[in-house]
């Protein structure tokens, strides 16, 4: 029988990919290909330039790398399934973030105001057993400190492991307290967003007024990065705006006159926001979604005046990543993408109303998720976390303190969000980890310790088909 990625090769859809000797980089160059082919197929520039920025870093390759993480935690004989003696039928259907990992944390103002801590990328959730986010999360922070030279980082995956246990026994007890910003790292997030929620920055960096109109600004917010691996070289985006087509602006002008209609409370959208004053594509957000087509809104705000119009984001959502053995999303009980994300980003989150203006409509098969451009909404970021620990603001205490916050946002994300079969999952997930916390954070551990080495192999490995095939990795263009 052909190996997979010879098959594809014969059909014309990989050049040929099988390297003497390691049948795993041939496995990554054929996986990576599928799940990235339609972006390869509708925009190559931008699929090419999302792997040459996955291979700017470690931790860059394990954001855009799920899908493989996926496979080897889910499919028989993957380099990631180990058994866990903490799952039981009632943590089986966990509603999950899906892609957990330090740069998905970060702070939304809810209705009322108050700017409260959580994760902000729901691209990837579904349902299944709650460890498959457990040990992405430990994992990412494992993958973290390596990017960023700590001493120990194993402590940093054991302590995300740690507050999650220690955080689902205080919830179940009823004296868990709220994680707040008494770690350095998160208080400094949340001053900032504060600090540029109030001063309006996105408008700052993405708009400009021009005659006594504010209008959209097309070009560079942030320089781009030159990418080169011999013989192969391009320009990356990292904050750019380019026009909308004629098309693109006829069709996401449709989109947003539906997209009110999917809001929590209709009446959080202000007077004047139906009418669209500018539309631009955004290039170069995120990693795993550096190529999905990401468009910033500007819309009128409740008064004439220039400085409370409103920006938003329109991303197109996609199936999640490939889990062998859970159903693949959308299905029962969401329309579409569109409608998984924001449900369950409102399961997941704080508390529903962490985005007033979060929605979702559809065009056709293309379904986009809509929110809030604040910077009120602001990520953590590990180009930001080296340089305050190379100035010594920060140090590697106050990583492993970010940890076990992460570990209880995730823990509390699980247990507040209703499983797929309908009940609240705290009980099921108190139930399943009992009295053996050390059990669960050592087994969690060890899963890191000996898959953390397979994805720092794999890394050199997609450097390697990079040099060989180019940012295409061999599919034909």
């Amino acid at each position: 029988m052909l190996r997979r990625c010879s098959l594809l090769a014969l059909l014309g859809l990989l050049a040929a990919c099988d390297p003497p000797g390691d049948p795993r980089a041939a496995w990554l160059q054929t996986t990576l290909v599928l799940d990235n082919q339609v972006f390869l197929d509708t925009d190559p520039p931008q699929a090419r330039a999302k792997f040459a920025r996955m291979s700017l870093g470690l931790y860059p390759y394990f954001r855009g790398t799920l899908g493989q993480y996926s496979r080897d935690l889910g499919e028989g004989g993957g380099a990631g399934r180990r058994a866990s003696d903490h799952v039981t039928a009632g943590t089986a259907d966990v509603a999950l973030i899906g892609d957990p990992h330090p740069e998905n944390i970060g702070s939304f103002r809810r209705a009322d105001g108050e700017l409260v801590l959580g994760f902000n990328d729901f691209d990837a959730a579904t349902y299944g057993p709650y460890h498959f986010d457990l040990r992405r999360l430990s994992l990412g922070f494992y993958i973290a400190a390596i990017e960023l030279d700590l001493a120990e980082p194993a402590r940093h995956a054991e302590a995300a492991a740690a507050g999650y246990v220690a955080e689902i026994a205080a919830l179940s007890e009823g004296t868990a307290a709220r994680v707040t910003d008494e770690g350095r790292i998160l208080g400094h997030l949340l001053k900032k967003a504060a600090e540029d929620g109030e001063a309006r920055e996105e408008l700052a960096d993405y708009t400009r007024v021009v005659a006594g109109e504010r209008r959209m600004f097309f070009g560079e917010v942030e320089p781009g990065l030159a990418w080169e691996m011999a013989p192969h070289a391009m320009q990356l985006a990292t904050d750019q705006l380019l026009p909308a087509s004629a098309s693109e602006t006829r069709e996401l002008a449709l989109l947003l006159a539906r997209w009110p209609e999917t809001l929590l409370d209709p009446a959080a959208l202000p007077p004047g926001a139906e009418q669209l004053k500018g539309l631009g594509r955004r290039l170069g957000a995120g990693v795993a979604s550096y190529a999905a087509p990401r468009y910033y809104a500007l819309l009128e705000g409740p008064t004439p005046g220039l400085d409370d119009d409103l920006l938003l984001e329109l991303k197109r959502v996609y199936d999640g990543a490939v889990m062998p053995g859970l159903s693949r999303l959308p299905s029962r009980p969401f329309a579409d993408n569109g409608a998984r994300v924001v449900a369950l980003q409102r399961e997941l989150q704080p508390g529903p109303d962490c985005d007033p203006l979060l929605g979702h409509a559809e065009l056709g098969a293309a379904t986009f998720r809509v929110r809030d451009r604040s910077k009120f909404q602001r990520g953590l970021d590990l180009e930001k976390l080296a340089e305050k620990l190379a100035e010594g603001d920060w140090n590697e205490d106050d990583i492993a303190v970010l940890a076990d916050q992460a570990g209880r946002l995730l823990a509390r994300a699980h247990a507040g969000a209703r499983r797929q079969s309908g009940p609240v999952a705290l009980p099921s997930l108190a139930a399943a980890i009992g009295r053996d916390q050390a059990g669960l954070v050592a087994e969690t551990l060890a899963f890191v310790r000996d898959y953390a080495p397979i994805v720092e192999a794999d890394y050199q490995r997609f450097l390697d088909v990079l040099t060989t095939h180019g940012p295409s990795l061999g599919y034909p263009h």
